[in-house]
């Protein structure tokens, strides 16, 4: 459930555009494109940017289907932008992070492209600051799924930022909110590994268990990820 992070990233969307209508916006690692839609109606034009195919695919017939004309797709890495130097005004990302190969790489690309005093808006699960949970939390994710990367505390991200030139204006931390049993059961695992899986957040540690919200409820898990939502412009 991303209710609460999702409403506070389209605040925050709402809140860079102001009332300059972007020409162009991107959404990284667009998934089934809504975030797009949205910015296809606010925008004249918006990409849909990803990795895959099928989803690009998919992204195009949804926003057909809403009418959304001036929708674009590019099949791309978020780490090679396939755009010139300072010619997009609005970047997001919404839980696409923690797939990124290089996590700075994609956010200087990010930064490479956006117009001075364009903004990024991102919204991604995050890694706690304590080593320990931070990498716990890293291993049940790339057991349940061996694309995945690394979600990063904030820490990190907030010097990668600093680093290449991007200004967090405004944050907000909220919580994914997630029920085991749906959560495994649409990957590659095996039923031996979900298992072990699931007795991995039963039997986690107390720190573990209450910083994730890990509960037994009914023959199911329910947890939670911490998710940092920020809105940062390019000085």
């Amino acid at each position: 459930m991303l209710d609460e992070s999702l409403e506070l990233m389209d605040r925050m969307i709402a809140a860079a555009i102001g009332i300059n209508r972007p020409n162009w916006s991107i959404d990284l690692g667009t998934d089934t494109g809504f975030t797009a839609f949205t910015l296809g109606r606010i925008s004249n034009g918006v990409i849909v940017s990803d990795t895959t195919e099928t989803i690009l695919r998919q992204a195009k017939r949804l926003g057909q289907e809403r009418q959304i004309a001036n929708l674009h797709v590019s099949q791309n890495t978020t780490e090679a932008l396939p755009f010139v130097d300072e010619s997009i005004d609005l970047v997001s990302s919404k839980v696409s992070a923690h797939d990124f190969k290089s996590f700075k790489k994609a956010l200087e690309e990010t930064n490479r492209v956006l117009k001075h005093g364009g903004s990024l808006v991102m919204a991604n699960a995050i890694a706690p600051e304590q080593d320990d949970i931070a990498r716990w939390m890293n291993t049940m994710k790339l057991r349940r799924d061996c694309s995945h990367t690394k979600n990063r505390k904030i820490s990190t991200i907030s010097k990668v930022l600093t680093e290449i030139g991007l200004r967090v204006i405004d944050h907000g931390c909220k919580r994914i909110y997630l029920r085991f049993n749906e959560w495994t059961s649409d990957t590659n695992v095996s039923s031996e590994e979900i298992e072990s899986l699931r007795r991995a957040f039963l039997n986690a540690p107390n720190t573990i268990r209450e910083t994730f919200q890990v509960a037994p409820v009914h023959g199911d898990i329910t947890f939670s990820w911490p998710c940092w939502v920020f809105r940062a412009i390019k000085q």
